[in-house]
Parts: C-alpha cells; structure tokens; sequence
C-alpha cells in the first residue's frame, strides 16, 4: 500500500505552511538556554558549529546567584593598622559589625530577586559571595601593608594564618538548602523505573505497513524505523538490568521481577530447555508449532508453564501437540529482557535466570543493591532543583496516527532520570579512546562492603597469597587482634594512619599503619598476632544451591602458636559443576593448601552432599618464617578528603548529595541541611577539633575530625574524631556532579559517541567516508527524548508532529485548531494498493473532550506531586498513547548525523 501523489497529499505534507498553522518548529528553538527550578541552566541541544543544526547534548550548571544589594568595602580603609593584632581586630570588628549582611538575612524567604524553588540558593550563594569579598579586600590590604610599609615576613605569615582561620569560622554555621522532591527514585521494589515513558512512545508510533506510516515521506518511516528500534533496545536494556517489582529472585524470576522472560528478537515469551533444569546455569529456547504443521495453530510460539504448553499470544492451552510438530529454537542469554506486567496471573512460577551474570542461579534474594534503582540521580535532579514542581505537561498530536499522548510530570522526570542515566563518558568514533565530560566532584570513602584482606608473604615479589580471593561483601571479616603480650587492639583505631587524642585536641602516627592501597584500603603488620574473624563459608544445599553461612575463624600467628593448620574459608571454583575450594594455612608445612570439594546426587542418597577432589588440590608455598600484613576498607581515615565538597557547598551555596549510611552500599540523596562547628583547638599544636553534620533526603549523619594547620594556616593533616568502628550515622561520602549527556559531538576537533548509548543500542554509528570526520551516527530516538523534555520545560505544552517532525504550541486554542484542520487534510489522503480501501487504524478515533488535570497540577508549590507508590502509566488519555522521533529528515533535506548539515 502506498499514499496516492496528488493535491489532497500536497495539501497534508504542506500544511506547516498555511497561516492557520501557528506551531513553532521545536528544530528551531531547541538549543535555547531553560532555568528549570529557578538556579540551574540547562541546555538540550547544541550546535557543533555555527551553522550546523543542533545535536542533542544535556548540559547543566548552576552559575553565582545575583547579589541585589553589594555593599563594598566592608573593612573601612581608613583604619591605620600596625601589626598583626591591630590587623586581626580590624577583620573581626567587619564581621561582627556586618554580620547579618555577610549571613544573607536581608534575603530573606520571598525575597523579589529568589526564583521559585531556589530562594535559600540565593541566600547561601550569595552569603558565600560577601565573604569571599571581605577576605578578599582584607588579604589585597595585607599584601600593600607588606609592599608599602615594609611589614617583615614573620608578620605576613601570622597575618595570614589569622585570616586563614577567621575565614574557615565565618562559613561556619547552620546552612539550609532547597528541598524539593521528585517524588520518586526509579525503583526499590516498586513499579518506578523510566520505563513508562518509552512504552508510550513505542505504543504510539505509527505501524509498519499501516496508513499513518505510509503517508509519511520515505524518509521519514526510515526514521521511524529507526526510532522504534532504537527506544526499543533502550527499554530492553532497562528491562533486563533496572527493572524489579518485587525485588530479584533468580528461582522465580518471572513474578519477582514483575515481567515476562521473552526474546529480544521476536518478542516471544522464552522457556528454560529441560536438559538444563538440574544445573545451575539454565539455558533457553523459543518453542514453536511447526509451521507446515496439520493444526490450526500452526506457526504460533509457545511457552512452558509448568508441564503445560501454552501460546504466548493470548496464554491458552495448547492441547494435543506432538514432539514431532514442536520447533525448539535455541535463544542465547543476551537475546532475554522482560515485558513488563507485574502481578499479572499469566507470570510463570519458578522460571530461572542467573540476572546478576554471576555465572549461576542462585536461590533468595539478590541484595537489593543490584537493582534496588537510581537514588543517585534522584539526588543530582533535586540538588539541580529539576523536579519540575510547576507540573509540565506535554500534550502531543500526531498528525498520522491522529492520536494524542499525555506526557506527565512523572514522564518528564523519567526522561529527565533516563538521560542522567546513560552518562557523560564518551568514546572517540574512530575507536581510539574515551574521555569524560560534564563536572564531577567526589569525597569520601564509598563504602562497598569490601571484605577485610590478609595478605602473607611469598618467597618473591607477585607470589605472594592474599586472601579472600574474591571481593564479596564481608567475607571475612576480622573482629579482634590480640598481640603476642596477649594485649586485645583497639579495633577503632587499629587501621589509623593517625590516632586521636580528643583531650588534648592533637594526633600523632599511628605505628602499626603501612600504607594505603587501592584508594581506600589500609594496611598493617600482623605477623605474630593472633586474629578472630568470622567468614562466610560457601556450601551447596539439599537442592543443589549455593548458600553460605557464617563461620568463626581463628589464625594464630604468634611463635608458640600450637595449633599447626587453620581454616581461612571457601572459594567457589565452578557453581555450574558444584565445585568449591576449601582453603587452610599450614603453618608446619608453611603454605596454603587448597582442597576443591565437589557437590553430587549419591546413589539412593537425599539431596547432594560433598566428595573430595584431591587430585585437583593445589598448594601456594610461602616465605618462612610466616608473616602477613592485614587490610581494611576504611570509611573514616581521612577527613581531608570531604574538605573540597564542604568548601563548595558552604562557600557557594550550591547543592551537594551524600550518602549518609556508611552501613549501606549506598543510599544517596541531595544536602538539605548543613551545620558546620569548630569545637575547640589547642593553639600550641596548631590544632582544631571540627564537627559537620548534614541532613539529607534519606537521613543525617556526622563527621568530627581533627585537623592541623600549618604556619600560614593552611590545613594540612587530618584525622578522625571518632573511631572506626563506632556506631552511628557517619558520612559516608558527599559529591555533586552537573550531567554532560549528549548522542555525538566535537571535541578537540574530533567526533564523539555517547560510550553507554553506543553500547545499548541507542545510537548507531557506522563509517561514512563522504560526511565530515568520516563517521555518522543515527539517534532518532534520543533526539526525540531531548525534544519532549525540551518542549516541556520551555512551556511548549501542546506539540502536533507532522510527517515526522514537531511543532510546538503555547496556545492551546490554536493547537486544538491545527489539530482539526490537519484531521480533515489527513481524511482526504487517497491509497493505492493492498489494504488501501481499509479504515485507518482504531487509535485514531477522534480525540473525546480533554481529560482531567493532573494531580500535580493541584498541588502547593513547595510540595512533592508524586508519591513513590504512584503508577505514571495509570492517567486517563485522550487517544492511545502515542510518541514521536524528528529525525530532521523532510523530502529536501538529509538525515542528520554525526556530521553538521
């Protein structure tokens, strides 16, 4: 079938040219700077060159805020000032005479210059501004006092330690940040991936072969077609590896998980092949009626449910089948993602998957860290206030299908989150490396759970043996070190480079400390110690699963030890054939022996039990006399390391996240509250005793430290207040990161991909010799994302797309004429060819009276407007959903690509 050529199709394609049509060309406009939330600047599309078109590309900043009353100087100029004691007293009569200027009271909650979201941005960005310019004029006057009036440099030095150390006290304080919420954070056991909206741009692109997609310009259903492709790989992938309803069970993965196990190819429902049902490692196969087969069903894929077939299609019955007419078709682990449905009655009990990839199924529940979502980009939108609390809205018409899609808040916020998402590393086309954009800060150390390791000599360098061999989350754990004195350590401590001393407000070295590796593991010497852990032993269950159990282990390594052998722990070596390593010091033979254990169904026996393996033990000969060293991840040893984050927040007043569980994985949110204390110093020692506490979305934690400053005051030591092993809410780390999210770009003169995209699917890149820079990439879906959120956060509400392309409106009579008008231009198109005399599709029923309002629409504007357990999909629509892609690629011009037009 194919659209007639002729006036009624002239009119239809030419109809964004008629005076009647008021919609701006969003191409147009798309690269225009948005303040969502009031402090951050974001951009969607940027152009590569002044004349190309504009590519999509995510940058966001949050520049000074506007002070609307400076007041300069504050140090009065006329003070005659002798030494460093007339000098001190003369900066510290300006903070005290100026100070509820220098704090921002004058900016107080409804300010005129504070946007809306951001009011207490511009009291701290500014309040950080007005000190900064007192210590600023006050460290220019302390350099012409030098140069004019011949101060020495003893003074200069005494001078600027004061100013150092009145500074680091005049941003102390308590500071509030703004706290809005998204409302969400994709997923933890709920339906709240950014899943939603690609559903609804899938669902509403036109159908191959229908009249919708033929009317539209060759061009433009290659477009399509790519389109769907590519956001049909993008939900695939969030499918496989983001999405669980109910957590991850990889015995039961169906319904845990909340989707169909089908195959990415044929979208088909797959099943575990019955050879592979008493292993650990499932495979899988489609199941097909022969299509040459005597049935009625013949050519329908099937699926096992239980010991029932049934068809994927509509999920009954398939009675009376023959193994002769069944097709098994093998499908590879790569080609499985799921359709989503939770709580579906169709969903299968019992169907396997080894999701995290770890080379067998396992029975429980994946920890929740695997999967649990994205409270990382929950926390970078709301410290960029985007969470778009004005509820946008984006009410799109598609010309073709002539159907209409509600995007809501709760869809703009996925893209928003999908975006972030997919990252700001990018590979150069040619393949010859990557590079990272946007801005990220850091500090902290990230708790990971990483295991306590010990490490014993070898008789040369790299033959040394530590052990766990693998990094699972605390395997081994140490809980005491007794001397050989039989003195018990401090396990606060123990790992310290430095060791507090809270009373006098001082540290010293720690002794015991070797050194840091790793970035955060810190070793000491334990060779002749006796040490307590307690180790998770891997076994195989009755079922023939992988459990594990805790053990204590005790390794004697003083001299008069009288024990000769020690059990260190397990290591898996094969979970497919049930094969495990049970691992030993020994002490009389000095080495390690490992003796691999396998897992079999006996004859007559219940279950598996375990057979040694000798023949395949092996044994690691180590330097004697023995010794080891012992390191752990540390989580608290160097305050230092917070010191830039807490400087950008308090001096800037820009938004930073932390995650303040040190016990969990992770579990970031966005800073709400900062207060910042100095509790006292020992001025001898150049020593000061500080202490932060924060607020965040998901908590509030602590960090006291201790830290030396040098002569000109500048800090230059660190160590923690607290102990190690001390309970309590302890940051863990902070940072801030400003996304740089786009499909391709220049940079130094060289095209580059998105290294996420590129890799899922998202974007495709082939060589194009003839096109500048000899590359080009397709990203019909993801210019079409950025153009949704565009339209959205720039008040474009109503969009109509017509032969691919779209328009936006801020009026929404206007729209709705548009849409009438092309409604009756799209009637009078004329077919020819095989189906031409069919209807058009049913979605493109005429659009009934227009739905009720959001409920984000309802709500205060200091208040979240979607709960956590809300379901974005549920909202009435006007038509069937629908979305769109605008590959820039009208009758008369090219497809966009990698190289500008």
């Amino acid at each position: 079938m194919k659209v007639k050529t002729d006036e009624a199709l002239e009119n239809f394609l030419g109809a964004p040219g008629e005076a009647w049509f008021t919609g701006a060309r969003i191409k147009s406009v798309r690269d225009q700077p948005l303040t969502p939330g009031g402090r951050t600047r974001l951009t969607l599309f940027e152009r590569a060159d002044a004349s190309g078109r504009a590519h999509p590309r995510m940058q966001l900043s949050t520049p000074p805020a506007t002070d609307p009353d400076p007041r300069e100087p504050l140090l009065d100029p006329s003070v005659e000032l002798t030494d460093r004691a007339s000098f001190t007293a003369w900066v510290e009569g300006a903070l005290r005479t100026h100070a509820r200027y220098l704090a921002g009271d004058d900016l107080a909650r409804g300010h005129a210059a504070a946007q809306a979201g951001s009011a207490r941005f511009l009291v701290n960005s500014v309040r950080g501004q007005r000190v900064a310019a007192l210590f600023r004029d006050a460290r220019a006057r302390l350099s012409a006092l030098v140069e004019h009036r011949g101060w020495d440099e003893a003074e200069r030095v005494a001078c600027e330690r004061a100013l150092a150390v009145l500074e680091d006290e005049s941003y102390a304080g308590d500071l509030e940040y703004d706290d809005s919420d998204t409302g969400t954070y994709h997923s933890y056991g709920k339906d709240h991936p950014f899943v939603h909206y690609l559903e609804r741009i899938l669902d509403g692109l036109p159908r191959e072969g229908s009249k919708p997609f033929v009317s539209l310009a060759p061009a433009q259903q290659l477009a399509v077609r790519s389109q769907r492709e590519q956001a049909r790989r993008h939900l695939d992938h969030l499918m496989r590896h983001k999405y669980a309803y109910e957590g991850v069970r990889e015995t039961d993965i169906e319904r845990s998980v909340g989707g169909f196990l089908i195959d990415r190819r044929t979208r088909n429902m797959v099943s575990e092949t019955p050879e592979s049902a008493a292993g650990l490692v499932p495979a899988y196969e489609l199941l097909r009626v022969k299509p040459g087969a005597d049935r009625p069903d013949a050519g329908a894929y099937l699926y096992r449910a239980g010991d029932q077939l049934r068809r994927c299609e509509d999920h009954r019955l398939a009675e009376g089948l023959s193994a002769e007419q069944l097709r098994r078709i093998p499908v590879p682990d790569e080609r499985l993602t799921f359709r989503r449905a939770p709580n579906d009655e169709a969903l299968r009990a019992n169907v396997r998957l080894d999701w995290d990839r770890n080379g067998y199924v396992q029975p429980g529940k994946i920890g929740w860290v695997g999967w649990a979502g994205h409270c990382d980009i929950k926390a970078i939108m709301e410290s960029l206030g985007l969470t778009l609390l004005d509820a946008p809205e984006v009410h799109e018409y598609r010309a073709d299908t002539g159907s209409v899609t509600r995007f809501t808040r709760a869809h703009l916020i996925e893209m928003l989150a999908s975006v972030m998402e997919l990252g700001s590393v990018y590979q150069y086309a040619d393949g010859g490396g990557t590079l990272e954009r946007g801005v990220h800060h850091f500090g902290g150390f990230r708790n990971d759970s990483r295991p306590d390791r010990i490490q014993f000599r070898g008789h040369a360098r790299g033959k040394h043996f530590r052990w766990p061999l693998s990094g699972r989350q605390d395997i081994f754990v140490v809980k005491a070190i007794e001397t050989a004195e039989g003195e018990r350590l401090n396990m606060d401590t123990v790992f310290f480079r430095n060791l507090p001393d809270l009373e006098a407000i001082d540290f010293a070295p720690n002794p015991r400390f070797l050194k840091t590796v790793e970035g955060d593991y810190n070793l000491i010497d334990v060779t002749g110690h006796l040490l307590h852990a307690v180790a998770k032993v891997d076994e195989i269950d009755a079922g023939g699963y992988p459990v594990q159990r805790s053990e204590a282990v005790t390794i004697d390594l003083r001299a008069d030890a009288e024990q000769t052998r020690y059990f260190l722990g397990t290591h898996i070596k094969d979970a497919a054939k049930r094969e495990i390593y049970r691992l030993y010091l020994d002490r009389a033979a000095g080495s390690i022996v490992a003796e691999l254990f396998r897992w079999t169904v006996g004859d007559g026996a219940e279950g598996f039990t375990a057979t040694p393996v000798p023949g395949e033990n092996v044994t690691i000969p180590l330097a004697s006399p023995v010794s080891a060293t012992l390191s752990r991840e540390m989580k608290r040893d160097d305050p230092s390391a917070f010191r830039k984050l807490l400087e950008l927040a308090t001096r800037t007043g820009q938004s930073i996240c932390t995650d303040t569980d040190m016990e969990a994985e992770v579990w970031n949110g966005v800073v709400t509250h900062i207060q910042l204390r100095k509790r006292g110093a020992n001025e001898d020692a150049g020593v000061e005793h500080w202490e932060v506490h924060v607020k965040a979305r998901f908590g509030e934690a602590s960090l006291k430290y201790l830290v030396r400053r040098d002569a000109r005051g500048e800090p230059f030591a660190w160590c923690p207040a607290i102990g190690e092993e001390t309970r309590g809410m302890t940051i863990d780390f902070l940072w801030q990161d400003f996304p740089d999210v786009a499909s391709k770009g220049i940079e130094d003169g060289e095209w580059v991909v998105n290294k996420t995209m590129l890799e899922r699917g998202l974007v495709e890149l082939r060589d194009a010799p003839h096109e500048e820079g000899g590359f080009y990439v397709t990203d019909d879906h993801i210019k079409n994302v950025f153009e949704l959120i565009f339209s959205g956060l720039a008040g474009y509400r109503h969009t109509i797309v017509h032969n691919n392309k779209r328009y936006g409106f801020k009026d929404e009579a206007s729209w709705r004429e548009a849409k009438r008008r092309l409604r009756a231009l799209r009637d009078a198109l004329q077919f020819e060819g095989p189906g031409a005399d069919d209807p058009w599709p049913a979605s493109t029923a005429p659009e009934p009276e227009p739905e009720p309002a959001d409920e984000a629409a309802d709500q205060p504007a200091d208040q979240p407007a979607d709960q956590p357990d809300a379901d974005p999909t549920n909202e009435a629509e006007a038509d069937a959903p629908t979305g769109v892609q605008e590959p820039e690629t009208g009758a008369s011009e090219p497809p966009e690509g990698a190289s500008p037009s």
